[in-house]
């Protein structure tokens, strides 16, 4: 596969691009870099002029195959006012700051990979392995039959996970903190038919991420939201909190009726596993099906 690397979001690690670079170029695969990638504007790959012009080449080269985003932070929202159609050419990977660029192609139909930035699946995970797991199974996702169904491992995390059934339902998310930034711009997460979303933060403490989680409850319909599913919350500090995430989260749900999940395999810690956004899926025996 031909993988073109862009940097929508914060400047990058260059050591760990390079060293992503060539070991994914050992397994036969062409990896190209966004002529910005390495730049440097304040904090931001670039300005963003530079940060879209990568994009939206990326998007349209007839040579590539997926656009691996190269590194999360800040700054793909900038971009938004920006995108159009061409966005939608090829498949997007990436997640946390890109949650914004993911779920906007989502909702227009396009195909996005929630899955490692670049800069990290060389340095983290391994496994004694030259590339994560993570970024292995994601070259897989993208090899695969898109038709075959993946199937990921839920906890039920409250009472409304018995009584539900949940076929057919869009699968929505990524980075609380993130999609909470978009709500109230003219980029916010909608949703427009049954769905499931997915959240996961990092670094947050407990107080902020309820902020998020009623900011995000009270601005979409939340008789679409099927089930929610609790990824990793990854070094979220608990001071002075002695109530759990999951019984924080289920507070919140309960007098909506919204079936509550969690799992450990994405996020920002030891697993991020890939899955397809704006895809359909379905719950049944505590398993996610997409």
């Amino acid at each position: 596969m031909h993988f073109k690397i862009v940097s929508p979001s914060a400047c990058v690690d260059v050591e760990n691009i390079q060293l992503a670079q060539a070991q994914l170029e050992r397994l036969g695969h062409t990896v190209s870099l966004g002529q910005h990638v390495f730049s440097q504007y304040r904090y931001l790959a670039g300005t963003i002029e530079q940060r879209i012009k990568d994009l939206k080449q990326a998007c349209l080269d007839p040579n590539v195959d997926a656009v691996w985003f190269a590194r999360g932070g800040t700054g793909a929202a900038m971009l938004l006012p920006y995108l159009d159609e061409w966005i939608l050419n090829k498949p997007i990977i990436g997640y946390s700051d890109s949650t914004v660029l993911l779920n906007y192609v989502a909702m227009h139909g396009g195909m996005a990979l929630h899955a490692p930035v670049f800069q990290e699946i060389a340095v983290k995970n391994l496994d004694n392995s030259p590339l994560s797991y993570d970024a292995l199974k994601t070259i897989s996702l993208l090899n695969t039959d898109q038709n075959k169904p993946q199937h990921y491992t839920l906890s039920s995390s409250n009472c409304f996970t018995q009584k539900q059934s949940t076929d057919d339902i869009q699968i929505l998310g990524g980075n609380l903190t993130v999609l909470c930034s978009l709500q109230g711009t003219p980029y916010p997460l909608q949703l427009n038919q049954p769905s499931v979303l997915l959240i996961e933060d990092v670094g947050e403490p407990y107080y902020r991420i309820e902020r998020c989680l009623t900011q995000l409850l009270q601005s979409i319909d939340t008789s679409l939201v099927k089930a929610l599913i609790l990824g990793d919350f990854y070094q979220c500090p608990q001071k002075n909190v002695t109530q759990s995430m999951t019984e924080i989260v289920s507070e919140h749900l309960e007098p909506l009726k919204i079936p509550l999940y969690q799992c450990d395999w994405f996020g920002h810690g030891a697993l991020n596993r890939p899955f397809w956004l704006g895809k359909k899926g379905k719950i049944i025996d505590s398993q996610l099906v997409i």
